[in-house]
């Protein structure tokens, strides 16, 4: 009997350890996703067209500090410093 209960007890910590491992995952690609997709449409069209390319990363550079601003404002909002 005990080593059944044993061995229930080393599954449910690697039930554990893959919940953690899939909410990394999942985080990491809500916060990350958007940029990463525009960098793989870079390196897309960087394989098909160069002058393609470099317009879209001159287009993700232009449009960092309106991101950044809207990143500041949805924080704020979530937090409601401006409600203190």
């Amino acid at each position: 009997m005990r080593r059944i209960s044993v061995k229930r007890a080393v599954m449910m910590e690697y039930v554990i350890i893959a919940v953690l491992i899939a909410a990394a995952v999942v985080v990491a690609v809500i916060m990350f996703g958007k940029n990463v997709s525009k960098e793989m449409n870079v390196a897309t069209q960087a394989m098909s067209d160069a002058k393609g390319a470099e317009n879209s990363q001159k287009d993700i550079k232009s449009n960092v500090s309106s991101d950044i601003t809207a990143a500041n404002d949805h924080e704020k909002a979530m937090h409601n410093y401006d409600n203190k």
